[in-house]
C-alpha cells in the first residue's frame, strides 16, 4: 500500500508535490506546535498544583503537628495530676474516702474541660473498679459512654511509634451525628514503675479538618501509615475505613491510580498522613481549556499558511513550466528550440540559459560522436582489410615451410615458420582484444624475423610476471611501437646492436606496460609534441603509434592509452597504460567500454 502511494506520489507533477510536501510539512509542524504546546501546559499545569499541594499539606502537616501535640501534652498533664492518681489508685467503689476522690476528681475535670475549646468531654476510668468520672461540655450521658468506652478503645490505635498514646476518630460517641477525635492514655502510678491504674480518656472537635473545607476540587483527608482512611473532607467517604494509598514507607510524595493524583505527607512523629486528592480533569481543566485555544489558532495560522503557500509555489512554478514546454518541444526533435530567459527572474533565468547551453552542448556532442564513431569504422576498416592479407599469406608461407624442409634448408624454414606464426598470430581467430601473453608472442616473432633480416642486431628482455599475462590489450599494439625503435631508433646506430626491454607493473589500480629501447632517442622538444599530439586521430595511418593510441582510448577509454619519456642513458620508453580487468563479453572492440 505504501509503495503504491509512494509511486503515485512521484508520477505527479512537481508543483503538485510541493502542494502536498508543504501540505503535510505544515500541518505536520502546526501538529508538532499543538502538541508541544499541550505537553508544556499540562506539565505547567501539573507542576502549579504539585506545588500547591505541597504547600498546602506542608502547611496541613505542620498544622496536624501542632494539633496533636497540644492534644498529647492536654492529656499527659492528666497522669500526674494527685487527683487522677488519688481517684485511679482506689481499689474499691466505697467508703468516704472514694466519695471524697471521687469528688475532688469531678471538680478537677470540670475545671480542665475549659481549658481547650475543642474538648467535648473529659474522663478518667479506674480499671480496678471499673468506675470512671466524666464531665461534659455537650448532652452525651453515662450510658452513650458506656455502651461506646470499651468498644472504642479496642478500635484505636497507636499514635506514635513510641509511646502509649490512643486515638480514634469516629462517630460513635454522638450517635452519628458528628465525627469527634478521642484520645486515650493510660494512668500509671507515679509511686510503683509500670504500674497501669487506669485510663485517662479526651473527646475532641477535628478542628484541623473542619476549618479546611474542599477547595475546589481539592479533597483532603488523613490517613493511617498503612493508607487507611481516618478523617476526610468528603462527606460522602465520611465513616468509611478503607485503604486508600499505599505509601511505601515513603514521608512524602504523589501517587497517580483511578483517575485521581494523591499528593501526600507525614505528620512529623506521630504514625499519620495528610493527603490531597485533585481528579485528573480537575488538575487539567485549565491546560485543556488552553489546548483548545491553541487548536483553533493553529488551525486559523495553517489555513492561511497553506493559501500563501499555494500562490507562492503556482507563481515560482511558472518559470520552470516554461523549462518543461522547451524539454518537450526537444523531445520532439526541434533541437534548435531555445527559452527566452530575459523575463524569469534571476534563478530561473539561469536555468534557462543552462539549458540553452546544454541543448548545444548536445548539438556539438551530437556531432563529435558522428566523427569518432566514423574513426572508429575506418579503424575496424583498416583492421579487416590487414586480415584479409594475411589469410592468403599464411597459407603461402605455410607451403614455403614445408618445401624449405624437403630441401633441406632449415635457416630458411624458420625464418617462413617465424613469418608463419607471425601472421597466424595477426588474425587471433578474428579478436580485436587479446591477452597480453599472446601479444608477447607476437612480438617475439616479429623480432626475429627483424634479427634474421639485420644481422641479429636486436636483443630484447621480456620481463612481465605471470600475474600480467592475462592483462587485455588491442592486439598489434607493441609492434607498431617495437618497429619505430628499430627504424628510427636502434637500426641508425651503425655497428652498434639494440636492446628492448619490455615490462610491466601495477600503478593505481591499473597496470603499466613499458617498451623500452636503447637507440639513438629523441630530442624532448620532440617527445612534448609526440605526447600532445598523439590522441589526434590520422586516417592516412592505418597503425601508426597515434592510431595505436586512438584505439585503446577507443576501446578502454581516455584515460587509457601511449605516454613517450625519454631514457636517461639514450633511447624512448614508451608507457602504455591499461585496465587491469576488461570484460570482453560486456563490450566489443571500439563500440563502447567494457573494462571494469
Amino acid at each position: 500500500m505504501e509503495e503504491k502511494m509512494r509511486k503515485k506520489f512521484e508520477k505527479r507533477k512537481l508543483d503538485e508535490q510541493l502542494r502536498i510536501f508543504f501540505s503535510v510539512m505544515i500541518a505536520g509542524l502546526m501538529g508538532i506546535m499543538l502538541v508541544i504546546s499541550t505537553v508544556s501546559a499540562i506539565s505547567s499545569s501539573y507542576q502549579k498544583s504539585a506545588e500547591q499541594a505541597a504547600s498546602q499539606l506542608d502547611f496541613m502537616a505542620s498544622s496536624y503537628h501542632t494539633w496533636l501535640t497540644a492534644a498529647n501534652d492536654l492529656i499527659v498533664s492528666l497522669e500526674s495530676d494527685e487527683a487522677v492518681q488519688e481517684f485511679c489508685s482506689c481499689q474499691e467503689r466505697s467508703g468516704t474516702s472514694y466519695q471524697q476522690k471521687y469528688t475532688d476528681l469531678s471538680i478537677f475535670l470540670q475545671n480542665y474541660l475549659y481549658v481547650n475549646s475543642d474538648v467535648n468531654f473529659i474522663s478518667v476510668i479506674n480499671d480496678k473498679t471499673g468506675e470512671y468520672v466524666i464531665r461534659t461540655k455537650d448532652s452525651i450521658t453515662r450510658s452513650k459512654f458506656d455502651m461506646v468506652y470499651a468498644k472504642n478503645y479496642e478500635k484505636s490505635q497507636y499514635a506514635k511509634r513510641k509511646g502509649v498514646l490512643r486515638m480514634d476518630y469516629g462517630n460513635e460517641y454522638y450517635g452519628g451525628e458528628k465525627y469527634t477525635v478521642t484520645f486515650y492514655l493510660p494512668v500509671y502510678s507515679i509511686t510503683t514503675v509500670g504500674k497501669q491504674m487506669g485510663v485517662a480518656c479526651i473527646n475532641m472537635n477535628d478542628s484541623m479538618l473542619q476549618s479546611t473545607h474542599s477547595s475546589g476540587n481539592y479533597e483532603l483527608c488523613m490517613t493511617d501509615e498503612e493508607g487507611n482512611l481516618i478523617s476526610t473532607t468528603n462527606e460522602q467517604l465520611m465513616g468509611t475505613h478503607g485503604k486508600v494509598l499505599d505509601f511505601g514507607r515513603k514521608t512524602e510524595g504523589s501517587i497517580r491510580e483511578d483517575g485521581k493524583c494523591y499528593f501526600f505527607k507525614k505528620i512529623p512523629n506521630w504514625n499519620y498522613y495528610v493527603v490531597s486528592t485533585i481528579p485528573f480533569k480537575a488538575l487539567y481543566q485549565s491546560s485543556i481549556r488552553i489546548a483548545v485555544l491553541m487548536a483553533v489558532i493553529t488551525v486559523f495560522i495553517m489555513g492561511v499558511s497553506l493559501v500563501m503557500m499555494r500562490r507562492m509555489i503556482k507563481k515560482s512554478y511558472a518559470p520552470l513550466q516554461r523549462v518543461l514546454n522547451a524539454m518537450d518541444k526537444v523531445s520532439e526533435k526541434q533541437l534548435d528550440f531555445r527559452i527566452q530567459t530575459s523575463d524569469m527572474g534571476e534563478d530561473f533565468e539561469k536555468l534557462g540559459v543552462g539549458f540553452n547551453g546544454m541543448m548545444d552542448d548536445i548539438q556539438k556532442l551530437m556531432k563529435d560522436v558522428l566523427d569518432e564513431q566514423h574513426q572508429a569504422d575506418q579503424i575496424r576498416l583498416n583492421a579487416l582489410q590487414s586480415q584479409i592479407q594475411p589469410h592468403f599469406l599464411y597459407n603461402t608461407l605455410d607451403c614455403i615451410h614445408w618445401q624449405a624442409l624437403a630441401d633441406g634448408n632449415k635457416e630458411t624454414s624458420e625464418l617462413v615458420m617465424a613469418l608463419s606464426r607471425y601472421y597466424r598470430l595477426c588474425l587471433s581467430k578474428g579478436k580485436d582484444i587479446i591477452p597480453l601473453q599472446q601479444e608477447l608472442e607476437h612480438v617475439k616473432c616479429y623480432l626475429l624475423i627483424q634479427n634474421k633480416r639485420y644481422g641479429d642486431i636486436i636483443h630484447y628482455e621480456m620481463t612481465v610476471e605471470e600475474q600480467f599475462m592475462d592483462v587485455k590489450i588491442p592486439k598489434l599494439t607493441l609492434q607498431p611501437l617495437i618497429e619505430n625503435s628499430i627504424y628510427h631508433g636502434i637500426r641508425i646506430k651503425e655497428n652498434i646492436s639494440g636492446i628492448v626491454c619490455i615490462s610491466a607493473e601495477k600503478k593505481d589500480g591499473d597496470v603499466l606496460v613499458k617498451v623500452i629501447d636503447s637507440g639513438r632517442g629523441m630530442a624532448e622538444e620532440a617527445i612534448n609534441e609526440m605526447n600532445n599530439s598523439i590522441s589526434n586521430y590520422d586516417e592516412e595511418f592505418g597503425y601508426g603509434v597515434r592510431n595505436v593510441n586512438r584505439r585503446i582510448e577507443l576501446t578502454f577509454g581516455n584515460k587509457y592509452g601511449l605516454h613517450y619519456l625519454i631514457n636517461e642513458n639514450g633511447g624512448v620508453t614508451v608507457e602504455i597504460l591499461l585496465p587491469e580487468e576488461y570484460d570482453e563479453e560486456a563490450d566489443s572492440i571500439f563500440g563502447g567500454r567494457g573494462y571494469v
